[in-house]
């Protein structure tokens, strides 16, 4: 018993110190998007941002700071939306819920702690992401945006060719996809229609409950 207890210790140990360090990728049979697939603007619009981040629906603040650092930069990249409080002429709301069987990985995680890392594990986080753009009274959704971020812990690797990253960089990927996506399918289903003038960006939004 005092054996099993110092194994254990030693396990933890181990992990805790970087020896088991998780390395995460992006689900690879998920469909890629870039930014050349958003049609970008001489002047984006300017909208103000919210977030949310929650856990199996429920709302877990601790996560918001990096999801909306994450969201800046993509939607800033994308040359469609800029983010800002200034001047702003309405609002994108990015609500992600993660969702997992905790209680699996929580048990992989100890499995791969008690083996010092000789079985390795991978543990599935699935995400869902919707989108809410409003302007000017007028409101569109895009929800159902799904992906998924797979984390490998101990002598388990990822699949051939598939790049690695910290769980943080890959959230960031993962994120990225679904963002750019929503945007995509908000331009192809003509949801989302951004006319340039001479100065200005005149905004239109078509919903599909419109009558």
């Amino acid at each position: 018993m005092k054996f099993i207890k110092i194994l254990v210790v030693a396990g933890l140990s181990i992990a805790l110190f970087g020896c088991l360090s998780p390395k995460s990728f992006v689900d690879p049979s998920s469909q890629k998007f870039t930014y050349e697939d958003i049609k970008r603007r001489n002047e984006p619009v300017k909208l103000r941002l919210s977030v949310e981040f929650q856990r199996h629906g429920s709302p877990y603040p601790r996560a918001e700071p990096t999801l909306r650092d994450s969201a800046e930069r993509t939607l800033r990249a994308t040359g469609l939306i800029t983010p800002t409080d200034v001047d702003s002429v309405g609002e994108i709301k990015i609500i992600v819920n993660n969702t997992a069987d905790l209680a699996t990985a929580a048990a992989k995680g100890f499995g791969t702690g008690l083996t010092l890392g000789l079985i390795g594990s991978t543990v599935q986080d699935n995400y869902e992401l919707t989108m809410t753009i409003t302007i000017k009274g007028k409101t569109i959704t895009k929800s159902g945006i799904k992906n998924s971020i797979f984390t490998t812990i101990g002598n388990a690797a990822a699949p051939d060719g598939v790049q690695t990253s910290p769980p943080g960089v890959t959230f960031s990927k993962v994120l990225e996809q679904m963002i750019l996506q929503a945007l995509k399918e908000m331009e192809e289903s003509k949801e989302l229609v951004f006319s340039a003038g001479s100065s200005l960006i005149f905004v239109e939004l078509r919903s599909v409950f419109a009558m």
